[in-house]
């Protein structure tokens, strides 16, 4: 797996991981395994930025992730540290540069993947770019799709997260799962970045559906084609042809 060089990024996180799951009684009586929820604050330069919903686990991964994918940051060059304190419930990321302000007031936006919020956009995003070319050959699909199919733990002992895979050159190198797919895209990114792993080289699959939120997401990140068991919307695949995201969708292996 090629890397590329990055400025030194500090890491400091002392929250770790919870556990990710639970078994319990349902108010039916029934027995079930339920995943665990945490929500966190991810501040920016001492600015809060966003709220997040998401299993209690690589919480700055998902931070990088979500500042790339949401346009905040061109790329993880720009971040000198994150740290996370020991309950979670804080993410603080230091930029080696200070934010450019929007004009205008910021406001809670609300996600479609759990209850994530965006604090308005207070800084001025950066816009879409097409994405490079990538000649994807059809054993990718395959091999994550057949790793979609078999599921990764949280979702085999509850089957109610969302999964991320992440190919490079024909090797899927980072699985994340999470209870939003928004989530899950985002510490899939967040993972291969800080492993200095070049996204314009890298595929990733979604369990989730693919509307405009999610593409956009792929197109800031860089991302060149992204998988889906799911399916796209009308604006989500008009988007991903205005900027040359390949969108390959409804794969995955049928129940018997």
């Amino acid at each position: 797996m090629e890397k590329r060089s990055t400025p030194s990024l500090q890491i400091t996180d002392r929250f770790g991981a919870q556990a990710a799951y639970a078994s319990l009684r349902l108010p039916d009586g029934t027995e079930a395994t339920v995943p665990a929820e945490h929500a966190a604050a991810i501040y920016v330069n001492e600015q809060p930025a966003f709220r997040v919903v998401c299993t209690p686990a690589l919480l700055p991964q998902l931070a990088l992730g979500r500042l790339l994918t949401e346009g905040w940051i061109a790329s993880a060059d720009e971040v000198e540290q994150i740290a996370v304190c020991a309950e979670g419930a804080k993410v603080q990321v230091y930029l080696r540069h200070p934010l450019p302000t929007r004009r205008a007031a910021a406001q809670e936006v609300a996600s479609c993947c759990t209850d994530n919020i965006a604090l308005g956009s207070p800084v001025e995003l950066l816009p879409l770019r097409p994405v490079p070319g990538l000649a994807l050959q059809p054993e990718w699909v395959q091999t994550l799709t057949a790793a979609m199919h078999a599921g990764l733990p949280l979702y085999r002992a509850t089957r109610a997260v969302h999964s991320c895979f992440v190919l490079h050159k024909g090797e899927i190198v980072f699985a994340c799962e999470d209870l939003g797919r928004h989530n899950a895209l985002d510490k899939a990114v967040g993972c291969a970045v800080l492993a200095g792993l070049p996204l314009a080289e890298c595929v990733l699959y979604t369990s989730g559906r693919v509307p405009l939120d999610m593409v956009r997401k792929a197109i800031r990140a860089g991302v060149p084609v992204l998988v889906s068991k799911s399916m796209p919307t009308v604006q989500s695949a008009e988007l991903a042809a205005e900027y040359g995201l390949q969108l390959v969708c409804g794969r995955k292996i049928p129940k018997v």
